[in-house]
Protein backbone atom coordinates (compact mmCIF):
# COMPACT_ATOMS: atom_id res chain seq x y z
CA UNK A 1 0.00 0.00 0.00
CA UNK A 2 1.57 3.47 -0.82
CA UNK A 3 1.03 6.10 1.89
CA UNK A 4 2.67 8.45 0.20
CA UNK A 5 0.93 11.95 -0.22
CA UNK A 6 2.00 14.24 -3.11
CA UNK A 7 1.22 18.06 -2.69
CA UNK A 8 2.50 20.20 -5.63
CA UNK A 9 1.24 22.93 -8.02
CA UNK A 10 -1.01 21.98 -10.97
CA UNK A 11 1.02 21.77 -14.53
CA UNK A 12 -0.66 22.64 -17.63
CA UNK A 13 -3.05 19.76 -18.41
CA UNK A 14 -4.26 20.04 -14.88
CA UNK A 15 -5.14 23.78 -15.54
CA UNK A 16 -6.72 22.87 -18.85
CA UNK A 17 -8.72 20.53 -17.43
CA UNK A 18 -10.10 22.76 -14.41
CA UNK A 19 -10.03 26.00 -17.00
CA UNK A 20 -12.42 23.88 -19.04
CA UNK A 21 -14.91 22.94 -16.28
CA UNK A 22 -14.96 26.47 -14.43
CA UNK A 23 -15.81 27.93 -18.04
CA UNK A 24 -18.76 26.28 -18.09
CA UNK A 25 -19.78 27.34 -14.65
CA UNK A 26 -18.68 31.58 -15.01
CA UNK A 27 -16.49 33.46 -17.60
CA UNK A 28 -15.67 35.32 -14.56
CA UNK A 29 -14.00 32.90 -12.84
CA UNK A 30 -10.47 32.03 -14.79
CA UNK A 31 -10.09 35.86 -15.46
CA UNK A 32 -10.50 36.39 -11.16
CA UNK A 33 -7.87 33.17 -10.77
CA UNK A 34 -5.73 34.58 -13.64
CA UNK A 35 -5.78 37.84 -11.68
CA UNK A 36 -5.30 36.67 -7.99
CA UNK A 37 -2.79 36.31 -6.03
CA UNK A 38 -3.74 32.39 -5.17
CA UNK A 39 -2.26 29.14 -7.07
CA UNK A 40 -3.83 25.84 -7.66
CA UNK A 41 -1.96 22.87 -5.95
CA UNK A 42 -3.17 19.41 -6.23
CA UNK A 43 -2.84 16.42 -3.91
CA UNK A 44 -2.51 13.09 -5.15
CA UNK A 45 -2.85 9.92 -2.56
CA UNK A 46 -3.19 6.10 -2.88
CA UNK A 47 -5.82 6.79 -5.75
CA UNK A 48 -6.50 2.66 -5.68
CA UNK A 49 -8.78 3.56 -2.64
CA UNK A 50 -12.13 3.26 -3.05
CA UNK A 51 -13.62 7.61 -3.70
CA UNK A 52 -10.30 8.98 -3.65
CA UNK A 53 -9.64 11.37 -6.45
CA UNK A 54 -7.05 14.16 -7.20
CA UNK A 55 -7.90 17.01 -4.83
CA UNK A 56 -7.03 20.89 -5.54
CA UNK A 57 -6.08 23.77 -3.51
CA UNK A 58 -5.98 27.32 -3.51
CA UNK A 59 -3.23 28.38 -1.94
CA UNK A 60 -2.27 32.51 -1.45
CA UNK A 61 0.97 33.12 -2.69
CA UNK A 62 2.74 34.05 0.57
CA UNK A 63 2.12 30.63 1.42
CA UNK A 64 3.82 28.94 -1.45
CA UNK A 65 7.34 28.88 -0.40
CA UNK A 66 6.34 27.94 2.81
CA UNK A 67 4.23 24.63 1.33
CA UNK A 68 7.39 24.14 -0.39
CA UNK A 69 10.10 23.93 1.89
CA UNK A 70 8.14 21.91 4.15
CA UNK A 71 7.22 19.37 1.39
CA UNK A 72 10.84 18.64 1.08
CA UNK A 73 10.91 16.67 4.45
CA UNK A 74 7.06 16.18 5.06
CA UNK A 75 3.74 14.97 3.20
CA UNK A 76 2.08 18.45 3.42
CA UNK A 77 -1.76 16.76 3.83
CA UNK A 78 -3.60 20.71 2.28
CA UNK A 79 -2.23 24.16 2.16
CA UNK A 80 -5.00 26.92 1.68
CA UNK A 81 -8.64 26.54 0.98
CA UNK A 82 -9.92 23.00 -0.39
CA UNK A 83 -11.49 24.12 -4.07
CA UNK A 84 -12.67 21.23 -5.89
CA UNK A 85 -11.40 17.58 -7.25
CA UNK A 86 -10.94 15.83 -10.30
CA UNK A 87 -13.19 13.37 -11.25
CA UNK A 88 -13.31 11.28 -14.50
CA UNK A 89 -11.38 14.10 -16.13
CA UNK A 90 -13.97 16.96 -15.01
CA UNK A 91 -13.00 19.16 -12.28
CA UNK A 92 -15.76 19.56 -9.63
CA UNK A 93 -15.95 22.71 -7.82
CA UNK A 94 -16.30 22.33 -4.11
CA UNK A 95 -18.54 24.14 -1.62
CA UNK A 96 -15.81 25.98 0.00
CA UNK A 97 -14.42 27.06 -3.76
CA UNK A 98 -18.10 28.02 -4.90
CA UNK A 99 -18.33 30.32 -1.42
CA UNK A 100 -15.06 32.12 -1.99
CA UNK A 101 -15.91 32.78 -5.79
CA UNK A 102 -19.45 33.85 -4.69
CA UNK A 103 -18.12 36.47 -2.28
CA UNK A 104 -14.88 37.53 -4.84
CA UNK A 105 -17.95 38.38 -7.14
CA UNK A 106 -17.10 35.77 -9.91
CA UNK A 107 -20.97 35.19 -9.93
CA UNK A 108 -23.98 36.95 -11.96
CA UNK A 109 -27.70 37.57 -10.80
CA UNK A 110 -29.02 34.43 -13.14
CA UNK A 111 -26.34 31.96 -11.27
CA UNK A 112 -28.30 32.60 -7.95
CA UNK A 113 -31.12 30.71 -6.68
CA UNK A 114 -32.53 31.87 -3.43
CA UNK A 115 -34.69 29.66 -0.96
CA UNK A 116 -36.92 29.89 1.86
CA UNK A 117 -36.78 29.29 5.42
CA UNK A 118 -38.56 25.16 4.68
CA UNK A 119 -35.97 24.98 1.55
CA UNK A 120 -33.46 25.54 3.59
CA UNK A 121 -33.93 22.98 5.96
CA UNK A 122 -35.16 20.53 3.70
CA UNK A 123 -31.81 21.54 1.43
CA UNK A 124 -29.53 20.95 4.67
CA UNK A 125 -30.74 17.42 4.99
CA UNK A 126 -29.48 16.45 1.57
CA UNK A 127 -33.13 16.66 -0.77
CA UNK A 128 -33.73 18.02 -4.01
CA UNK A 129 -35.00 21.80 -4.83
CA UNK A 130 -38.66 21.92 -5.20
CA UNK A 131 -40.32 24.96 -6.54
CA UNK A 132 -41.94 25.46 -3.45
CA UNK A 133 -38.73 26.35 -1.57
CA UNK A 134 -38.25 29.47 -4.09
CA UNK A 135 -38.01 32.80 -2.93
CA UNK A 136 -36.35 34.52 -5.68
CA UNK A 137 -34.87 33.51 -8.92
CA UNK A 138 -33.76 35.12 -12.24
CA UNK A 139 -35.19 35.85 -15.38
CA UNK A 140 -32.18 34.72 -17.63
CA UNK A 141 -32.14 31.07 -15.53
CA UNK A 142 -31.75 28.68 -17.99
CA UNK A 143 -31.95 24.28 -18.14
CA UNK A 144 -28.77 22.71 -16.78
CA UNK A 145 -27.37 25.84 -14.81
CA UNK A 146 -24.70 25.23 -12.40
CA UNK A 147 -26.42 27.09 -9.56
CA UNK A 148 -25.58 28.75 -5.82
CA UNK A 149 -27.92 28.10 -3.70
CA UNK A 150 -28.80 30.56 -0.88
CA UNK A 151 -30.60 31.06 2.06
CA UNK A 152 -32.69 34.32 2.43
CA UNK A 153 -30.18 35.81 4.55
CA UNK A 154 -27.63 35.52 1.32
CA UNK A 155 -25.95 32.33 2.56
CA UNK A 156 -24.64 29.74 0.44
CA UNK A 157 -25.86 26.73 1.35
CA UNK A 158 -25.60 24.73 -1.78
CA UNK A 159 -24.76 24.07 -5.12
CA UNK A 160 -27.28 22.97 -7.70
CA UNK A 161 -27.75 21.87 -11.28
CA UNK A 162 -30.75 23.22 -13.12
CA UNK A 163 -33.49 20.86 -14.49
CA UNK A 164 -35.75 23.12 -15.94
CA UNK A 165 -35.43 26.74 -17.06
CA UNK A 166 -36.82 29.99 -16.40
CA UNK A 167 -40.23 29.95 -18.46
CA UNK A 168 -40.83 25.40 -17.45
CA UNK A 169 -40.24 26.58 -13.86
CA UNK A 170 -43.52 28.50 -14.05
CA UNK A 171 -45.09 25.23 -15.26
CA UNK A 172 -44.21 23.35 -12.03
CA UNK A 173 -46.15 22.55 -9.19
CA UNK A 174 -45.05 23.05 -6.01
CA UNK A 175 -43.68 19.20 -5.05
CA UNK A 176 -41.88 19.22 -8.76
CA UNK A 177 -38.10 19.28 -8.38
CA UNK A 178 -36.46 23.09 -9.84
CA UNK A 179 -32.59 21.81 -9.44
CA UNK A 180 -30.70 18.91 -8.41
CA UNK A 181 -28.90 19.03 -5.42
CA UNK A 182 -25.13 18.78 -5.83
CA UNK A 183 -23.90 19.24 -2.32
CA UNK A 184 -24.69 20.97 0.21
CA UNK A 185 -23.40 22.23 3.73
CA UNK A 186 -25.52 19.23 5.65
CA UNK A 187 -23.35 17.09 3.68
CA UNK A 188 -20.45 17.65 6.35
CA UNK A 189 -22.94 15.99 9.16
CA UNK A 190 -24.52 13.17 6.69
CA UNK A 191 -20.82 11.68 5.74
CA UNK A 192 -19.44 8.61 7.25
CA UNK A 193 -16.91 9.60 9.35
Amino acid sequence: MNDTITFRMINDIEWKMIKSSLSTISKKIISFLTQSEMELFIRFEDLNKKNLYPLIYLVPKELIDMTKDFSKNYNILCSGLYFGKIKKGRFNLSLEGANYLFYSECFNDEDILYVNDDGEKSILYGNQILKKYLAKISPNFYKNQFLLILNISHELIAIAKSRVDYFESKELEPDDILALNLIDKGYYLRKEQ
